[in-house]
């Protein structure tokens, strides 16, 4: 139902319902009759229809995760404690929680046994050795963290002085054979109680994150008596043995997070409450502009089926609203994704670390802190199905998915087909995808328009808007997809964290929106753009909604405002044209993908969604902009001049309720440097679509499937850009019988990396780990020789490269070993923690950049520390071909050597000799290094100091460069070097401009050369390039000095003059 006034005045923390009209005590009333707050069960009688044994799994989940690790990096935060608090409660509401109350936490308030899930231990079981099959970006840093957290010990709370206290106002109740109703006839509390956990598990997690002590308490796990908390917040009265509230009596669902963070207790309700409150304008008409009597229950007066909106006078239509070629839809690989992409380095290195870790997500600590449950709840997206299906009529089971997500809270729900061509082509792994299901759920969830308004759409709080939506979707989602296979169908929500399907042609085939200008975002009549969606796929037969046809595509053909103000250009001021057999209005994925991953002044972007005319608030008042957009939407110009008029998609200050925080590098959170995104409409901006340089990478230039870099080429997807046609023009040219504008994909070529299973790990002295790695299917693994390393993909942001340590010619198995290196980059960290017997991981086709020389007479093996890993393997070699060698093993202490024990008992272990400097048997280089004699060579491989002086000995007794041979693990001691400018002309002609700021790789990836690139240091020569001519100073520690009169090593090598050309065969 429409609201009649605004609460555009009203601050967030004050929340929906006008609790300030409440009369308030001073004094805390008589708790000790008061009955604990009811023991809640999810657990209904086999063979019950109900939908709550499906919410029990993520209840579950939430009680399992409730606790966690307090970030040790303090955060700066507002000492006022009344700012904290309203901060805290403003979080709550933008999380959908009807009421929140603060209380001081007491002795009393504490349960004399504490309450637990039974389900726990089971789910934290899945917690600890449940491998994801996502690559999103940071869930492996998620899972390692929530397997950490199941196995500590928990953290006492005796210190806690604090409660947070949640209040979820029920629903109408279901009536006895209401259509739709059939599963959720007995939910009503386990429906509030699932509500009240995720906002207290979110709001527990972020408060540790700034620094301090929490813990969630739900209805079925806690420490503490919620009924006494919602007294002492104010949030209830009592009534004999139990509690109540003056508008919704008994109906109401509770849940807490009690925290040492400071804050400033709310008065507890007086008993008697005056008319003015009771029956005042404020709770009977809304007056506030909040939540009344009329309002505040949108099913009150509507069946659950039909949905919060009236969706059933919408026009249906037998087609979407845009062309969709079916039968030539290219199905490209899940590796498409942009996000997936910049995690890779395919867009370069300063994105890979805008998206390391999820880095563009964890920058703002709400959601960072929304994140965390977000990860857990993949491992419950998907499941085997009950092994007998119960029969049900696909009108029944439509309208049942229709009034149980809705009951949830689901803002829209559609239901289609689910063709193939709308399923990715390959997963995250690299592999095919051959679509298991035919029906598709697709499900909306707004974003909220009172936190929009106080938004520039692109500041710190504009991530968290589209991450409670995500999170909200994969647990009501979730539900659905899960109660689906309980009664025998297979089901799978897809998530932003995993999903397997192309969203945006789901939503039209369902009725959910049209296309919009903004591109991929679906825009639907009563919620516009800022929407968030999700879809479960499923074998369940389902009658399906038929595509809806508003008026959008004349009114987004005449408005241009979110192209106007996307800050990143992104948007394209043009027509629709044909993308991989969809008719789209196709924005630059690649511009707003690297502004929402880099902007400096915020965390992500919906500016789009913020400044669109369709945003908004959902009063009666916008009744006449609806109709008018709908009906007459050649007044598009004319309606969004009216909007720039009255104001809409400006910052509205009072509802700002957040803190501009931003994560710094000791993992703290504190105000942040950068100016914020605080931008008012660019009224006066005249943008023209022949300005526009935009770039797309339809089917043909879409990456490889597999989980291993593939670098970009900007060239070739804006030649693409102004390739695409229109519609028509494509429609003629398939009647014509032509091919060439059909978008193909052709690029699941071999594959460049190996999936390969961990079958043992050995934890060895001074912090390394041994990995042996084999096939997973048992089989021979890939020929190797010595000295080649492994490129190994801990997460797609951590490509790291780690020597062979085994022998070359046993391939049953690749060895490596990984030191854990504090003051790394995170990969051996992460490894350390995540690599575990039985995990898969995918590993390159062996690279040899550090062979044998196969001349020579003698062969001199030093190894330092970890650096006697390709040494292993040298040795091997050299025994089995009768090659001479020694080994020279060395390390700074005996009790940190990872390796002491590793030539016991093999064939040549009498050539090896071990220098340990704590023992008096530090290598003597003078005595190691003999005189050169034709023939000799040596190999070094370990710490910067370690290696340059065996290095430097050698050189100065003779020892010729070709006889050096080195490998670098870490990046020695530089001199300082100053960077000038200079140039690069390519094979081309084209001549590009390096900047002294940026490395020759920077420079032509910005310029949108595509570069392969992956440690960035110069160790790995992966990006090494033909030199035709120029004078370079090289920077590089992998090019001989042979190869370095032809090649040049793009991260790091340079002009060696300010203004120097180097003309490269790229």
């Amino acid at each position: 139902m429409a609201k009649l006034f605004s609460d555009r005045n009203r601050p967030v923390h004050m929340g929906r319902f006008p609790t300030e009209t409440l009369k308030r005590s001073t004094q805390i009333p008589d708790l000790d009759g008061l009955a604990p707050w009811s023991d809640l069960s999810f657990q209904r009688p086999a063979g019950s229809a109900s939908l709550v044994p499906a919410m029990a799994e993520f209840q579950a989940m939430m009680d399992a995760v409730r606790d966690g690790p307090q970030n040790s990096a303090p955060s700066q935060i507002p000492d006022d404690l009344n700012e904290r608090s309203n901060h805290l409660k403003a979080f709550a509401y933008f999380n959908d929680i009807s009421m929140v109350g603060i209380a001081p936490l007491a002795a009393d308030d504490r349960l004399k046994e504490a309450r637990r899930n039974p389900q726990i231990d089971r789910l934290s079981h899945a917690l600890q050795t449940r491998q994801t099959k996502t690559l999103a970006a940071g869930i492996d840093m998620i899972m390692a963290d929530l397997k950490e957290s199941m196995t500590a010990t928990p953290e006492p709370m005796d210190h806690h002085a604090y409660a947070l206290v949640f209040l979820v106002a029920y629903r109408r109740d279901p009536r006895r054979g209401e259509t739709g109703c059939d599963w959720v006839q007995d939910a009503q509390a386990e429906r509030a109680a699932l509500l009240g956990t995720e906002t207290a598990t979110v709001l527990a997690n972020y408060i540790r994150i700034l620094g301090h002590s929490a813990r969630a308490h739900s209805a079925t796990t806690c420490d503490v008596d919620l009924a006494r908390l919602a007294v002492k917040a104010g949030l209830a009265q009592v009534a004999g043995d139990h509690i109540t509230h003056p508008w919704l009596n008994q109906r109401f669902g509770l849940a807490a997070v009690t925290t040492d963070m400071a804050l400033a207790p709310d008065l507890p309700l007086a008993a008697d409450q005056p008319k003015s409150a009771l029956m005042g304008l404020d709770w009977t008409l809304g007056r506030h502009g909040g939540a009344s009597r009329r309002s505040h229950d949108p099913y009150a007066r509507r069946d659950y089926a039909l949905g919060a909106h009236p969706f059933e006078t919408l026009t249906r239509v037998a087609t979407p609203t845009t062309y969709i070629d079916e039968p030539n839809v290219a199905r490209v690989p899940k590796r498409t994704d942009m996000f997936a992409r910049a995690q890779f380095g395919d867009m370069g290195p300063e994105l890979q670390k805008g998206a390391t870790a999820g880095h563009y997500v964890r920058k703002a600590a709400p959601s960072s802190a929304q994140r965390r449950l977000l990860g857990a709840f993949v491992l419950l997206q998907d499941g085997e199905p009950a092994a007998h299906a119960q029969q049900i009529a696909p009108e029944l089971a439509a309208d049942n998915i229709k009034g149980a997500s809705y009951f949830l809270g689901i803002d829209a729900t559609g239901l289609s087909r689910c063709p193939d061509w709308s399923w990715y082509s390959h997963d995250a792994r690299g592999a095919p995808i051959l679509p298991p299901h035919d029906q598709a759920i697709s499900m909306i969830v707004d974003q909220g328009f009172e936190t929009m308004e106080g938004a520039s759409g692109d500041d710190w709080i504009s991530v968290a808007q589209s991450m409670r939506a995500y999170l909200r979707f994969s647990l009501l989602g979730g539900i659905i997809a899960q109660h689906i296979r309980n009664l025998g169908y297979k089901a799978k929500a897809h998530t932003v964290m995993d999903g397997e399907v192309l969203q945006p042609p789901l939503l039209l085939l369902s009725g959910l929106g049209e296309v919009s200008r903004i591109g991929e975002v679906i825009l639907n009549p009563f919620l516009g753009p800022r929407l968030k969606s999700g879809v479960v796929t499923t074998s369940l037969p389902l009658a399906h909604d038929k595509p809806i046809d508003f008026g959008l595509q004349r009114f987004c053909q005449s408005c241009n405002k979110c192209a106007r103000e996307c800050p990143s250009g992104a948007i394209t001021a043009g027509p629709k044209l044909m993308f991989n057999g969809y008719e789209i209005w196709k924005s630059d994925s690649q511009k707003c993908a690297s502004y929402r991953i880099s902007t400096p002044g915020g965390a992500m972007c919906g500016r789009c969604m913020k400044t669109c005319p369709w945003n908004l608030e959902g009063l009666f008042a916008d009744a006449p902009f609806r109709w008018a957009a709908m009906n007459v939407p050649q007044m598009a110009a004319i309606l969004a001049k009216m909007d720039d008029l009255a104001g809409r998609g400006e910052l509205n200050p009072v509802k700002k309720w957040w803190w501009d925080l931003e994560l710094t590098g000791d993992g703290g959170y504190r105000p942040t440097s950068h100016a914020v995104n605080a931008r008012s409409l660019q009224k006066d901006l005249d943008l023209k679509y022949q300005d526009q340089t935009l770039a797309v990478y339809p089917a043909p230039l879409a990456p490889h499937p597999y989980p291993y870099p593939a670098p970009m080429d900007r060239e070739a997807g804006i030649a693409a850009y102004q390739a695409m046609i229109t519609a028509e023009v494509y429609q003629a040219k398939s009647a014509a019988g032509a091919r060439d504008h059909l978008h193909l994909y052709q690029n699941d070529h071999e594959a460049p990396v190996l999936q390969v299973s961990i079958a043992e790990v050995e934890d060895c002295p001074g912090a390394v780990k041994k990995y042996r790695l084999v096939a997973v299917d048992g089989g021979d693994l890939p020929r190797w020789t010595a000295g080649a390393h492994l490129d190994i993909v801990v997460a797609p942001e951590y490509v790291r490269q780690y020597s062979m340590c085994g022998d070359p010619a046993d391939r049953s198995c690749y060895e490596i070993a990984v030191l854990q290196e504090p003051e790394g980059r995170g990969g051996s960290h992460l490894m350390h923690r995540i690599f575990e017997p039985g995990r898969r991981v995918f590993v390159s086709k062996p690279i040899n950049h550090f062979e044998l020389d196969p001349s020579a007479k003698m062969s001199l093996l030093f190894g330092g520390g970890i650096g006697v890993t390709p040494m292993l393997a040298f040795a091997h070699d050299l025994h089995r071909k009768g090659g001479a060698f020694r080994l020279m093993y060395s390390a700074s202490q005996k009790s940190k050597a990872a390796f002491d024990g590793a030539f016991d008992g093999l064939a040549w272990a009498d050539r090896v000799s071990r220098h340990y400097s704590d023992q008096g048997t530090r290598l003597d280089i003078a005595r190691a290094v003999p005189s050169y004699e034709a023939g000799m060579h040596i190999y070094v491989c370990g710490p910067d100091a370690y290696m340059s002086a065996i290095l430097d000995h050698a050189r100065s007794i003779g020892y010729p460069e070709v006889a050096l041979h080195a490998e670098f693990f870490t990046l020695p001691e530089l001199p300082e070097r100053e960077n000038f400018p200079f140039e690069i002309e390519r094979a081309n002609g084209q001549k590009i401009p390096v900047t002294a700021a940026q490395s020759a790789s920077d420079a032509l990836i910005a310029a949108g050369v595509p570069v392969d690139l992956k440690c960035a240091d110069g160790l790995c020569g992966v990006c090494k390039c033909t030199l035709v001519a120029g004078e370079v100073e090289h920077r590089d520690f992998v090019l001989s000095a042979a190869q370095r009169e032809t090649t040049v090593i793009l991260c790091q090598s340079r002009a060696a003059k300010a203004g120097g050309v180097l003309k490269l065969d790229i």
